[in-house]
């Protein structure tokens, strides 16, 4: 593993590069996560302070009302300690003399209200000249989109009507793997043996297909299909879950998964499962059947709420259910970091690319990034993370805010050294990863 030296370098590195953007007055550095990971530094030495930043957002709501909870509110959330809680009552004793009480923002509620709104935390009164600043910005990184394929043909049902039994997908996983010498197994062999009806079988093998774990040429198990049956068959460990969603929800032809997550969650107003399903029903209206689509995509959206709130994806913690009913995305942030570097190795490789700029993949529909709800800032922390660690480069010289691979690595190597709990490897033989 990296070695303490190297890490009290990284984190060094990464503190003044913090630093940097604040002085420089990047308007990336403004968010109430940002300034307080920024404020953290100068009370704690030595440690990543982003996840306590991040906790205390998330306990308090934003900086604002983190600065003026009291020393019992602080004390309750783990990882704080006096030094910190002291800088923290400092800064709001101060502002408390020098400004006026910020009113006291009211939760977001109702259809009209974006996903931004819901899953990011915004300034609570940013200036005019930093409001401006960070519009201009959104609108140069949205020019530079790379365009999707649009050659890929597109599965319009995923699930096949079926939810998704995890356990269920356990035995096909465990046969398959079981029986992994076997060129081709017949769909009537896997219901043989996994005792599962037909219709689910094969709505079994359609959702491993569009995760990358399952060829449906032949029903066999991709190579990363291999490596996930043979270490985590019930698909329960984080980092599993992590690639599955990303393969999932990442994958343009996986039509109604990537929607949701590179579209309706990322750029329309909140919306009921009902919403989406009307949603869904006017984008469609013309290239299907009213029968196909009124049959069809409550059954697929269906699917996909039921596996983020009530099934195993529900442990990233990245669907969620208002009050009143409205579903959407919280920004996921707890990264395995073997599995987020395959992600980024999978994502160039799909582009036939070394080289990946940061702003534009934040952007990039079917990009870590994206399918995890992270902006550019976070997306680049951890990225400045995977650098530090020896697995990338990341570049800022000369201008320049770009990734790069390091040659001999591949998507499969991370994952690989990810359930072998070691330390990833170069390997000029391994090549890219076929998934279809």
């Amino acid at each position: 593993m990296v070695n303490s030296n190297m890490a009290e370098k990284g984190e060094t590195g990464h503190r003044q590069r913090l630093r940097d953007r604040f002085l420089a007055g990047a308007a990336e550095s403004r968010s109430d996560e940002m300034l307080l990971e920024l404020l953290l530094n100068f009370a704690i030495g030595r440690k990543d302070v982003m996840p306590l930043a991040q906790e205390l957002i998330r306990v308090f709501g934003s900086l604002s009302r983190v600065l003026s909870a009291s020393h019992d509110e602080l004390c309750k959330v783990k990882g704080i300690g006096q030094s910190s809680i002291t800088l923290l009552k400092v800064v709001d004793f101060i502002q408390s003399r020098t400004t006026s009480t910020t009113t006291r923002p009211s939760p977001p509620k109702g259809a009209g209200t974006t996903q931004q709104n819901l899953f990011e935390n915004l300034p609570d009164k940013p200036a005019p000249d930093e409001s401006s600043s960070n519009t201009i910005n959104k609108k140069l990184v949205k020019s530079k989109k790379p365009a999707i394929k649009k050659s890929i043909k597109r599965k319009f049902q995923v699930s096949r009507s079926h939810l998704f039994e995890f356990n269920h997908f356990s035995r096909i996983l465990s046969f398959l793997y079981e029986n992994r010498s076997t060129k081709s197994i017949s769909r009537n062999i896997l219901i043989e043996n996994s005792g599962l009806p037909d219709g689910q079988v094969a709505s079994l093998i359609s959702i491993g297909a569009a995760m990358g774990l399952i060829q449906t040429r032949n029903q066999t198990l991709t190579p990363i299909g291999l490596i996930i049956a043979k270490h985590d068959i019930f698909l329960e460990g984080q980092g599993t879950l992590e690639w599955c969603h990303y393969k999932g929800a990442g994958s343009y032809k996986n039509f109604l998964w990537f929607e949701v997550f590179n579209h309706i969650l990322a750029e329309e107003p909140a919306m009921t499962q009902e919403g989406w399903q009307e949603y869904f029903k006017k984008k469609l209206k013309g290239r299907y059947s009213d029968k196909t689509v009124n049959d069809h995509v409550p059954k697929e959206i269906r699917f996909i709420v039921d596996a983020y709130t009530k099934r195993n994806f529900n442990k990233l913690e990245i669907l969620h259910i208002s009050t009143d009913d409205q579903l959407y995305r919280r920004r996921y942030t707890s990264f395995t970091p073997l599995v987020l570097t395959a992600m980024i190795y999978d994502f160039c490789a799909a582009n036939e690319a070394q080289l990946s700029q940061v702003g534009e993949t934040a952007v990039t529909p079917g990009s870590p990034a994206m399918v995890f709800g992270l902006d550019a800032a976070l997306f680049r922390q951890q990225v400045e993370g995977l650098h530090d660690r020896g697995w990338l480069r990341y570049e800022t010289t000369h201008n320049l805010d770009q990734i790069r691979l390091k040659p001999g690595f591949s998507a499969i190597e991370f994952l690989t050294a990810h359930f072998e709990d070691r330390e990833p490897y170069p390997n000029d033989e391994l090549g890219m990863i076929n998934y279809e």
